[in-house]
């Protein structure tokens, strides 16, 4: 897929459709997640500020900083490439417009990821996709998980079975799941993203490794 690229937004779209390539070509490889410390590098804050005060280059490092997380959320939750993509680029529009009138005190990723999943959730109502919803009397309280398997999978085949499976689920369930092992979300984090209460979060996790384990067994 090629990304538009606005003539009033070049460096954006451009840190867009390179930041695609890179995520096409490594976001799939089975290996170990560590969590980025950048710690010579902007925080999300500065970067804000000096895009709202014209720098045309901030806006664009956001990007490159968060396409991978946006695109793992949407291709999680589409199961589609191209409209994964399709939804990516529109998130990133949708957070310049917003920019302006965000609070600069939080981090970004959170936000970015919010846009996305409500881009998602009007994908899935467009497309007749059932997202399994969870009525708010049908909750139960799950404390984190001390030993969750999930957490440290390590053997390259079983993370294989795990991503094939994963794409059997419904997309909230795949979305979850990405969030909190994919992109090492905390809950908090994920329930902002997710615009859920946080129990709700935890349920819907809960279920949603349930029934990964489930399909898991089906094939021992």
């Amino acid at each position: 897929m090629s990304f538009s690229i606005p003539a009033s937004r070049p460096s954006i779209f451009l840190a867009l459709a390179s930041s695609m390539d890179r995520v096409r070509a490594r976001w799939r490889v089975a290996r170990p997640r560590t969590r980025e410390t950048e710690t010579h590098a902007p925080d999300d804050a500065t970067l804000a500020a000096k895009h709202l005060a014209g720098d045309p280059h901030a806006f664009a490092e956001l990007v490159k900083r968060y396409t991978r997380a946006v695109y793992h959320v949407t291709y999680r939750f589409t199961n589609n490439a191209a409209d994964a993509e399709n939804l990516t680029q529109e998130t990133f529009l949708r957070a310049w417009n917003a920019l302006p009138r965000l609070a600069l005190d939080k981090p970004l990723k959170p936000y970015f990821v919010k846009i996305a999943v409500n881009l998602c959730r009007d994908w899935a109502a467009r497309n007749r996709v059932e997202l399994t919803p969870l009525d708010a009397d049908d909750e139960t309280i799950f404390a984190a998980d001390a030993h969750d398997p999930l957490q440290t999978v390590s053997d390259q085949e079983l993370r294989a079975r795990v991503r094939a499976k994963l794409e059997l689920l419904p997309p909230l369930y795949r979305t979850v799941i990405a969030l909190r092992y994919g992109e090492e979300m905390a809950y908090e984090e994920m329930a902002t993203a997710l615009e859920m209460p946080l129990n709700t979060v935890r349920t819907h996790l809960h279920r949603a490794k349930a029934r990964l384990r489930e399909l898991l067994e089906q094939d021992e």
